[in-house]
């Protein structure tokens, strides 16, 4: 802590700070649900695939998402930044559709 903050605001700061980071913890509990409900649903489509002998992989279904969510992202997050996340999140779905049963 800044040795030159009055002390009297100390207690004030680290409550504020222990608020906002509860919020983000339930945020990255939510987060967390929702990247494992869209894996449970490629998991559907890895199935659906299989056996209608089509690819995994679908580089225009993956550039579209892109695309989309670069037209959705009013930012903070920069285009780099969303990319690297969600580039992330799609080889995953990737890998589980490449398995046999949707779980490792």
């Amino acid at each position: 802590m800044d040795r030159l903050a009055p002390k009297n605001l100390a207690g004030d700061t680290n409550t504020e700070i222990n608020a906002l980071r509860s919020s983000i913890d339930a945020i990255d509990d939510e987060i967390m649900r929702l990247i494992n409900r869209r894996l449970l649903l490629a998991a559907q489509i890895g199935a659906v695939k299989k056996h209608a002998g089509i690819q995994v992989e679908d580089n225009r279904r993956e550039e579209n998402i892109m695309r989309r969510l670069g037209d959705e992202n009013k930012g903070p997050l920069n285009e780099g930044g969303m990319r690297a996340i969600f580039k992330a999140i799609i080889a995953e779905c990737r890998h589980i559709q490449h398995s046999k049963n949707g779980r490792r």
